[in-house]
């Protein structure tokens, strides 16, 4: 009973609307300990009866939010159908307690690769896969729990694509445990607001024609005061601007080239569909054509370089992969909570507040008096020793350098 209680805290914590539980260990009628650990009278339940004293998989919704039902029960997995009542959207969820025999594991993949084959549309698979993907994922164990050290990531949520298409964010977070030893996992879909995104150098436009020589002639342009290193720090300030509006252009825009393309290809075939093309305007749809390949590519190098998938080489059926990486990464670039004095924050633009007087904080100086920079007496170089220092090192000076480097060796062997 006290396990349950935790079970039911938790739950309400969490909020969620629908929960997926492994290893429950339950057979027979089991409407009372829903009821109980739910919490309320709208939940609805489906469940895989263990064996014994294992497995066992349940699977409960509120059916004010979800309209459920039976889709498929296996020997180790539980498939449900849920239908939202509050939007359009449709989908099916597999939980998986698999066994921890690699000869009964492999029973698991059939029932999985079966079910997935009786449905379309968006699908999720959670559970206990009892497996891992790499060796770093175990720490050379064989059991789990508070008393160990050792430890594996055998629990899972998966998506299909489908369901990735359907949310423009998803994020995938840990729970704290509190009964098991095995940790929750939260699946959160929505559409909340996205972070901007700050300035990035595209690799493709290196492949731009006379974007070298553009970048030569803004560089010469700017003009600025004062050290070396602030010069320095200034002109890269004004030329990230320079190309953020460059960026925006044809030439530094994919959309917008490939808009253009897509514009005139479309003029030459409402053409042919009235009469045959002449020869320039063949040859000018063929131009077309190539340059739209070769945007593609860019378009590749783009999306590679934001999935920072390095590991894959670029080829044409990659850009997809890359698309789908890069805006698994954007997802996570996003802080939903902070700690601040023991508060935990939620509300999006009081974190935004929080973190600018963090730093305004951190980079405002306190101090009031600060010593006179009177250094009117010290000694100061002639200008002759100034130019010898900011003068090229010439062939002689180098190579008596490098003379009394080796003198140096060889006199010490």
């Amino acid at each position: 009973m006290d396990k349950r209680r935790l079970v039911k805290n938790s739950i309400l914590d969490w909020g969620a609307d629908i929960i997926c539980l492994q290893e429950t260990k339950l057979e027979g009628d089991i409407e009372d300990v829903v009821n109980y650990i739910w919490g309320g009278r709208w939940a609805s339940y489906a469940c895989l009866e263990a064996s014994g004293t294992r497995g066992g998989i349940m699977m409960i919704w509120d059916r004010r939010v979800w309209k459920g039902e039976i889709f498929q029960i296996g020997s180790y997995t539980l498939t449900c159908r849920f239908e939202s009542q509050l939007q359009n959207f449709e989908c099916h969820i597999t939980g998986v307690y698999a066994p921890n025999c690699d000869i009964e594991r492999e029973g698991v993949w059939w029932e999985i690769s079966a079910v997935r084959g009786l449905m379309e549309g968006p699908w999720a698979i959670c559970g206990d896969f009892n497996i891992v993907r790499f060796p770093t994922e175990k720490r050379n164990c064989r059991r789990r729990g508070d008393n160990h050290t050792s430890a594996s990531r055998i629990d899972r949520i998966l998506i299909s694509e489908e369901w990735d298409d359907s949310f423009s964010n998803i994020k995938q977070s840990l729970l704290q445990r509190v009964t098991s030893d095995h940790v929750p996992i939260v699946l959160q879909c929505g559409d909340w607001d996205q972070p901007k995104s700050y300035f990035k150098f595209d690799n493709w436009w290196l492949k731009t024609d006379g974007f070298v020589d553009r970048i030569k002639s803004w560089w010469t342009t700017f003009d600025f005061e004062g050290k070396p290193d602030y010069i320095l720090a200034c002109k890269l300030k004004a030329l990230k601007g320079k190309l953020r509006e460059w960026s925006k252009s044809s030439q530094g825009s994919l959309k917008v080239q490939k808009s253009d393309l897509l514009n005139q290809l479309a003029v030459l075939d409402s053409v042919l569909e009235e009469r045959i093309l002449t020869e320039g305007e063949m040859v000018e749809k063929a131009s077309l054509l190539l340059k739209y390949e070769d945007l593609l590519k860019n378009e590749e190098v783009a999306w590679r370089q934001r999935s920072r998938a390095i590991w894959l080489k670029e080829g044409d059926k990659n850009t997809k992969f890359f698309h789908k990486t890069a805006n698994a990464h954007k997802r996570c670039n996003n802080i939903d909570h902070l700690m601040i004095q023991e508060e935990l924050i939620t509300e999006p633009q009081r974190i935004k507040n929080e973190i600018v007087d963090f730093y305004k904080t951190l980079y405002t100086e306190t101090e009031e008096w600060r010593p006179a920079s009177n250094f009117g007496n010290c000694p100061t170089i002639t200008e002759q020793d100034k130019n010898l220092l900011q003068s090229r090192f010439d062939e002689q000076e180098v190579l008596g350098c490098l003379k009394c480097v080796c003198y140096g060796q060889g006199s010490r062997t």
